[in-house]
């Protein structure tokens, strides 16, 4: 539930794997067989020869404007894929400038105000050992995360049915319906039982 572009994420993880495979092989080859060994030792007198001090300098200017180029190069592409992570959290749920209903003036709710009033609602039964509220936004929309782990023994239909109600009010007094994500975690710390997510 973040802003990153899954493609991009996709593309830069099977570059990089794949830049790490063959750097891997290119290493074990150097390192075990000579002829390999030989050809490396030439390609790297070719590729960083004009960065040595013995360089010409027309040629040493050249070699080091590459190699500021490909560092700033990267510096931004690293910005760009920085940029885009973590970006799935909100911190308004609602926001509304009051133009559809013709009244000046905004109108924004914090999600800490709505998560400090689940937490107060939800945590206040008896049947819920702890809990987790945090808000995302998904495709351009707002978002409720709500992670319940009930007691032992309590029913998690019973739970959910609750919280449901609860979530229900909370529309309500929002005065439009929220998208909920309702985890019941179970079992204690350790414990092997799948979650459900309703």
């Amino acid at each position: 539930m973040n802003a990153t572009n899954r493609v991009l994420s996709r593309v830069a993880l099977v570059v990089t794997g794949l830049a790490l495979f063959v750097l891997g092989v290119a290493t074990v080859l150097v390192q075990t067989v000579p002829w390999a060994a030989d050809r490396w030792h030439d390609a790297a007198r070719a590729a960083l020869g004009d960065l040595g001090a013995d360089a010409p300098h027309e040629a040493a200017i050249a070699a080091w404007a590459w190699v500021l180029g490909g560092a700033v190069l990267l510096g931004v592409l690293a910005l760009v894929v920085l940029s885009g992570l973590g970006g799935g959290r909100a911190g308004t749920v609602v926001e509304d400038d009051g133009s559809a209903a013709g009244l000046p003036g905004v109108v924004r709710i914090d999600a800490a105000a709505v998560q400090h009033a689940l937490s107060s609602a939800v945590g206040a039964m008896p049947q819920v050992a702890s809990l987790a509220v945090d808000v995302h936004r998904v495709r351009g929309r707002r978002a409720l995360r709500i992670r319940v782990r009930p007691r032992k023994g309590a029913s998690p239909r019973e739970v959910t049915t609750r919280v449901e109600e609860i979530v229900a009010d909370l529309d309500a007094l929002l005065g439009g319906p929220l998208p909920v994500l309702l985890e019941i975690a179970r079992g204690g710390a350790g414990s092997s039982r799948p979650d459900r997510v309703r």
